[in-house]
Order: structure tokens, then sequence, then C-alpha cells
């Protein structure tokens, strides 16, 4: 398994070479923003929300784009200014002064490509997929084809929240891991018969994928309850470029572009 894992990881970093790692507007005359943000919130903000916060502010971003819990380490390594993250933050972390802010939420999906037959399934049918216990297509009324598991590193908010939310703590059985959760949305677009999960916000509109409601409710739904929550981390208050990246995405344009891709804002102090 170690081996698929490290050829799939190889084989999506070349995919991903393609993506922008940092965003450099035409000009800024103020200091850069280091901005270490979790993948999957990354996905939700894309790069097109990033470069709207410099064309506002004159802001350049410098970007770097991780598991949650390693831009929260770049922060409290002196690394960033701000981070964000879909994992809640430690009691530690506020006694050594440590500020986390929940700004938005967003709906933990399971995906498959789109050509798939299968269209939903039970929340116990997700852990028998990601428990090994049924390993075709078939047994769902699609197609008689393996099913590929792929999921997101382990040290990913995405599998902590998955394996919270939808496998109660049992262990996961998968066939190829992703450095990053962003990348099994990629791989799930090339290879046939893959299932996987990350934020809604991720793959919605994507035409080569299909989200699968779980026990016949649809993400987005109000009774939907799988859902993650988003958050700002700095060092102290926050203050300077990471508090105007903060009020732009709270108070400002950024709350409705985020609005729009489906993803619930949340009030300050939620």
């Amino acid at each position: 398994m170690k081996t698929r894992s490290l050829i799939f990881t190889m084989m999506v970093f070349c995919w991903a070479l393609m993506g922008a790692m940092v965003v450099t507007p035409v000009s800024a005359a103020s200091q850069p923003l280091s901005f270490s943000c979790s993948a999957q919130v990354y996905e939700a903000l894309g790069p097109e929300l990033l470069a709207a916060f410099t064309r506002e502010t004159g802001i350049t971003i410098d970007l770097y784009v991780g598991a949650s819990n390693t831009a929260v380490s770049r922060v409290e390594n002196n690394y960033a200014d701000l981070a964000t993250s879909t994992t809640r933050l430690y009691r530690r972390h506020s006694d050594y002064g440590y500020t986390e802010i929940l700004f938005a939420r967003d709906a933990m999906v399971v995906f498959t490509n789109a050509d798939n037959k299968v269209d939903s399934l039970s929340k116990a049918q997700v852990q028998q997929i990601f428990s090994g216990e049924i390993n075709n297509w078939n047994q769902f009324g699609g197609e008689d084809r393996a099913i590929v598991t792929i999921v997101p590193d382990k040290h990913t908010g995405s599998y902590h929240n998955f394996r919270a939310f939808f496998m109660e703590g049992r262990e996961i059985n998968y066939d190829f891991m992703a450095y990053r959760s962003s990348h099994v949305v990629e791989a799930a677009r090339r290879i046939p018969d893959v299932i996987s999960f990350v934020t809604k916000a991720a793959v919605a509109g994507d035409s080569q994928l299909k989200i699968i409601p779980i026990d016949g409710v649809a993400p987005g739904c109000p009774e939907y309850p799988y859902c993650e929550d988003f958050s700002f981390v700095t060092k102290g208050e926050p203050a300077g470029a990471a508090k105007q990246f903060i009020d732009f995405f709270m108070t400002g344009p950024g709350k409705k572009m985020l609005q729009k891709k489906g993803v619930v804002m949340l009030p300050r102090g939620e």
C-alpha cells in the first residue's frame, strides 16, 4: 500500500504543478501577507477570491497550501501570519495566546466520478466501502467494477473529520492516499470507479464529478449532518494584513463571494 500511495502522490504532484501556490498581483505597496491555508479551505476560497482581496487592499499574498495541522504549525513557528483550519484548536493553543475565529461551515461530501451509476448511499454503506468490507459497485446497484478508494493524507483535516463523521472511529481502508485533500478531486476526475470525500465547495458544480446523497439527504439540505467548520488562526489578536484578510471575508466583499459558492458564513463569535 505504501508503494501505491507513493506512486499516486507523485502522479498528483505532477498534476498539481499546474496550480498556483503563490498569488502575485499586479502591484502592492504593503507588506505581503504570509498565509498558510488548509487545502480544503483553499478549494473553497479559490485563487479568484484571493486575487479579489489583493485588488481590494493592494496586499500581496505569500501562500502555502497544506494540511490544517501544518498550516497552524506554520503560525506557531512564525512562518505565517495567518492560517486557516478545518479542525478545532486544542485548549493549549488558547492558553498560549492563539486566536481561533470560526468563519464558515461547509458540508463534507462523499463523491465519485460522474459516470458512476450509483446515485445514493447510506452511511452504513459508506462505512462498508471505506473499511474494505465491500469492494465492488455492483453491490450497490452499479456496474460490476472494483471500487477505488482514494483518501487524503492522514494528517489532513479532511481525513480526521471523515473518520469522526462517517467511520465513527473505525480505521479507513484505502487504495490510494493523496498528499493534500484537494488532490483527491483531481484524481477522481481521471480515475474511473473512484470514491472519495472532501468539502462540498471543492466539487460543487464540477461536471466530471458526482456528489452522493447520504441516507437520501443531499449535502446542502438543512438536515444534512456532516459539516466542517472553517476557522482563521493567528498568534495573538489579528492585526495588520491578517486582520484585513479576516475582515474581507467575514464582513467585506469576500463574504458574498463565498456565499455564492454555497458556503455558510458564520457570525463572528459563534
